[in-house]
C-alpha cells in the first residue's frame, strides 16, 4: 500500500535525483526516492546457503574434500557462490550444515571478510530434510532473501532474478533451467503456465516437461509458514515447492546458461576444463 507524502528537497539534489530516472529500471521521481530510502533503511540483504544433510553425502572421496570445497576457476566452489551473492549486494551469508562440513568450510574461508561479507555458521545437529535446514534461519529473516545450495556452479544474474521475483510478488521464485546443454537428470521437474509453476515433482516416474528447477531462488518470510514445527522430515522439493505450486505461489525464472551440480570428480573436471 502506497502513502502520499510531501517533502522539500534542495534543487541540486533534486537534479541529481532526476538523473536516476532512466525509464528502464526507474520510471519516476517517486520510484527513485523509494529505492534510495529502501537501500538506506532496510536491513542488510541475507543469503542462505543450504549445506544440510548427512555430511558424508557431500563428500567426494576421489578428491578428498567436500563438494563446496572443490576448486573452480581459482576459488573453492563455496567462495565462488559467496562472491556471486556479494555481487548481487547480499553481504550477510548464513551457511547451514553439519558440524563437520561447517568446520571444513570455515577453515577455507573463515568469517568472510576476505570477500567483503559477514558469514554466520548455523549447525544442523539432526538432518530432517532441506525444508528443516532452511527453517533454522527463520529468526534471522525479516525480508526477501536469496537461497542457494552449497554445491552448484552457475552464471546466473542474481540481480535480475531478484527484480523478477519482486515484480511478481509471490512467495518464492526458482530459477528454472530451460536449455539443452545439461544432461536431464529427471528430478525437480516443473510445469509452467506463463511464469507460474503449476507443478513441481521431484523424481517423477514420467515427466511432463524437461524444465528443471534449480535450488537457486528468492523467497519471502512467508515461506516459513509452510514448514511445520517439531521433529519431522520436511523437504523443500517434495513438500514446500510442491505445495506452493499447487497454490500458484511459486514463480519460475527461465534460464538457459551454464550451471553444474557438482557431485563428483568428473563434474569438477568438466568445470575446470571450461
Amino acid at each position: 500500500m502506497k502513502t502520499r507524502i510531501s517533502v522539500s528537497i534542495d534543487r541540486e539534489v533534486l537534479s541529481r535525483l532526476d538523473r536516476e530516472v532512466d525509464n528502464v529500471k526507474v520510471f519516476s521521481r517517486s520510484e527513485a526516492i523509494e529505492k534510495i530510502i529502501e537501500a538506506h533503511v532496510s536491513e542488510k540483504k541475507k543469503c542462505i546457503i543450504l549445506a544440510g544433510g548427512p555430511p558424508e553425502k557431500l563428500y567426494i572421496k576421489e578428491l578428498g574434500c567436500y563438494r563446496p570445497l572443490v576448486k573452480v576457476k581459482g576459488h573453492t566452489l563455496i567462495e565462488d557462490i559467496i562472491r556471486k551473492a556479494r555481487k548481487a549486494n547480499y553481504s550477510e551469508i548464513l551457511i547451514i550444515g553439519s558440524k563437520e562440513l561447517l568446520s571444513a568450510i570455515y577453515s577455507a574461508i573463515g568469517d568472510g571478510k576476505a570477500v567483503d561479507v559477514t558469514i554466520e555458521y548455523l549447525e544442523e545437529k539432526e538432518p530432517l530434510g532441506s525444508g528443516k535446514t532452511l527453517a533454522m534461519a527463520r529468526q534471522q529473516i525479516k525480508n526477501t532473501f536469496l537461497f542457494m545450495p552449497c554445491d552448484h556452479y552457475f552464471e546466473i544474474n542474481l540481480e535480475e532474478v531478484e527484480a523478477y521475483h519482486k515484480k511478481n510478488r509471490q512467495t518464492a521464485t526458482l530459477v528454472v533451467y530451460s536449455g539443452t546443454e545439461q544432461e536431464w537428470n529427471q528430478s525437480s521437474i516443473v510445469s509452467l503456465e506463463g511464469n507460474i509453476v503449476t507443478k513441481y515433482i521431484e523424481k517423477p516416474k514420467k515427466a511432463e516437461t524437461h524444465l528443471t528447477a534449480l535450488m537457486i531462488g528468492f523467497a519471502e518470510p512467508e515461506i516459513f509458514s509452510h514448514i511445520p514445527a517439531g521433529r519431522i522430515n520436511w523437504s523443500l522439493q517434495e513438500n514446500i515447492f510442491a505445495e506452493l505450486a499447487k497454490q500458484r505461489k511459486l514463480v519460475g525464472y527461465l534460464y538457459s546458461g551454464k550451471w553444474k551440480n557438482v557431485h563428483s570428480k568428473k563434474d569438477a573436471e568438466e568445470l575446470s576444463s571450461q
